[in-house]
This record gives structure tokens, sequence and C-alpha cells, in this order.
């Protein structure tokens, strides 16, 4: 029997990019350590299908991500962490951006910040 190899990591977009290129996942553990944190682990097959190793993955989407851009600019691993790397960028655009508040009254629409001050409202309540 040969053993199963296995690869592990914490890192969720380098688990997410193993999935994307047909890694088998195995399991997933959770737990809650001493300082009261939680740890996820994702534990995956160390090859796929196409004999590709988990830890050249991994390494590409942390850090060996800037070698292998220079190395191999084609490299799936290149968009796979660019395509993380903008989606953080956004979530945090999105949690910059203030929400606007939709308020309409006899037809007519206004919008108004989810953060504007007690005068502002005050303001827009007058004029509607």
């Amino acid at each position: 029997m040969t053993p199963q190899k296995l690869f592990h990591t914490t890192n969720l977009k380098a688990a997410t990019a193993l999935l994307t290129m047909g890694f088998k996942k195995v399991a997933i553990s959770r737990m809650i350590r001493r300082d009261g944190k939680e740890s996820i682990v994702y534990w995956f097959e160390a090859t796929n299908a196409d004999g590709l190793q988990a830890n050249v993955v991994f390494d590409g989407m942390t850090t060996g991500g800037d070698k292998l851009m220079k190395s191999n600019p084609e490299s799936p691993i290149n968009y796979m962490r660019c395509f993380a790397a903008n989606r953080d960028e956004l979530v945090a655009d999105i949690k910059a951006t203030p929400r606007m508040i939709e308020i309409e009254k006899d037809g007519r629409k206004f919008a108004i910040s989810e953060n504007a001050s007690a005068e502002i409202k005050k303001q827009i309540a007058a004029m509607i």
C-alpha cells in the first residue's frame, strides 16, 4: 500500500488556488487555541491529477510569487494571486465606503450617507 501524501495550509488564498487547480481536498480542521483564536487548516493531496505539486502552488501564492512572475509570467498561479489581491482591494474599498440610505417620499428619492451628521439629517428631513 502506498502511503498517502498530504499538504496542509492555513492560507485561504493558497487553499483556494489548490482547489482551483484540481487538488483533492481531504479535510479541514478547526481548532480553538489557548489564546482563544481560531486556526483553520486545509488539507489536500500533495499532487493533483496533472502531477503538479501543492508546495509549488503554495510557494507561488505566497513568498515565491514575485519570483514566479519574473520567471513564468503566464503561469496560472500568477493570475490567481492577482485575482486574490484585487479581491482584497475591492473588499477594503467596500468596507471604507459609507453606505447611502435611500429615502422616498411622494415619488421623490433622496440618498443620504449613513454616516451623515445629525444636522445634515435634520436639513434633509426639512426638505422632504
